[in-house]
């Protein structure tokens, strides 16, 4: 049984590394099953589909996962689910048929949607009351690193070996992840009455309409640099790209428990204008970037922006509901975040056709400025009441 009076328990420390090994296993092949499918003769709208049809899948069993989570036997869901990505991620290879292919993705969006939501219930349980905020923040660092990090890995595994090697490595993250959880103690949840499953009410947990919309829109910075960094770096000429990724998780980590303990202090409403900010700036920065320190200053601002936000909205989605919903309330914050990136997706690959990706980015920054906006006035709205 861990101590409840110290966040760093093994128990912690185990369900970290988990979470951060499925995340890394997952995005890792984002950038690549769309040009993999096209490689198999499939068409645009076939390629584009890898990901809105993945998206559905997560998006459907959250609200299922977030139900059962409420008095269910957490860490069992947990290893299921990372079971399941490994097992279908080692299947691709073998789907020659573009239309197989598509078949297997909503099983596989469900999946990683059972897994991110159990993982970020669990360890709620896990970490002290009284420093939630911080333990939160310590946490995501599993999320944010393994997101930022991942996609630039699986582009280097694709073309330095191969695809099947690209799936293998995946496969395997998720293997180690089950085992990572075998380490954890999670305690069973207190039985209560529960009430009945209503869909509709568990997609979108009502008490966290706010942070919910506030994910939705941060995502869109995210979401545009996962898509369009590299080819922008090859238009900018700027051969260390990587640095980005490498310099905006560093800075996000190191930030981690300052940001933590400012949110336990004085709430979300402040560190997460502040965030915000540092979103915008650092988009700005970027846009205009020609040399390898503006991309450096463009990470830092993103890492302590974007990196923030992030936990900040999803400790606030925990806060906001009681302790049997922390499930339900996970599960809309994911949701959230898958569809602010299958929004990004969309939206921005079709402007990418009729502006440049300098225009994209300082675009996708004003995002953050609505983020401020709206943070400010509910502060403005709570200080009032």
């Amino acid at each position: 049984m861990p101590n409840k009076k110290i966040i760093f328990n093994r128990s912690f420390l185990f369900l970290f590394i988990s979470n951060f090994l499925v995340f890394v296993g997952f995005e890792m092949l984002l950038p690549i099953l769309p040009a993999y499918l096209l490689s198999m003769n499939a068409s645009s709208i076939q390629a584009g589909l890898v990901t809105t049809i993945f998206t559905i899948g997560a998006v459907l069993i959250r609200p299922f996962a977030g139900y059962f989570l409420i008095d269910s036997k957490r860490k069992s869901l947990a290893v299921g689910a990372s079971a399941a990505l490994s097992i279908i991620t080692f299947i691709y290879p073998y789907l020659n048929i573009v239309w197989l292919f598509l078949v297997m993705r909503p099983f596989h969006g469900a999946a990683w949607g059972v897994s991110t939501t159990a993982n970020s219930t669990m360890v709620v349980d896990l970490i002290p009351k009284s420093r939630l905020g911080e333990g939160m923040g310590y946490f995501s660092v599993s999320t944010t690193i393994g997101a930022i990090i991942a996609p630039s890995i699986g582009i280097f595994i694709y073309n330095s070996f191969s695809f099947d090697i690209l799936i293998w490595s995946s496969a395997a993250l998720s293997l180690l992840a089950v085992i990572a959880l075998q380490f954890v103690y999670s305690p069973a949840p207190v039985k209560r009455e529960k009430r009945p499953f209503q869909f509709w009410d568990m997609i979108y947990e009502k008490e966290v309409w706010f942070p919910a919309l506030l994910t939705v829109i941060t995502t869109l910075g995210f979401g545009a640099i996962i898509t369009f960094l590299v080819l922008f770096g090859q238009q900018k000429g700027l051969e260390h790209i990587f640095l980005f990724f490498l310099v905006n998780a560093t800075a996000a980590t190191l930030l981690r428990p300052f940001t933590g303990k400012w949110y336990d202090k004085k709430g979300p409403w402040q560190i997460i204008i502040v965030s915000a900010i540092l979103g915008f700036l650092s988009l700005v920065v970027l846009s205009f970037a020609a040399n390898d320190l503006q991309l450096i200053i463009a990470a830092i601002l993103f890492g302590a922006g974007y990196g923030t936000v992030m936990p900040c909205l999803q400790t606030w989605a925990v806060q906001k509901v009681s302790e049997e919903k922390s499930g339900a309330a996970n599960a809309t914050f994911f949701s959230s975040f898958d569809v602010g990136v299958g929004i990004s997706a969309f939206g921005l690959g079709f402007l990418a056709e009729w502006i440049s990706l300098e225009l994209i980015f300082r675009i996708v920054s004003l995002s953050f400025i609505i983020v401020a906006v709206l943070v400010y006035k509910d502060y403005r709205n709570q200080k009032k009441r």
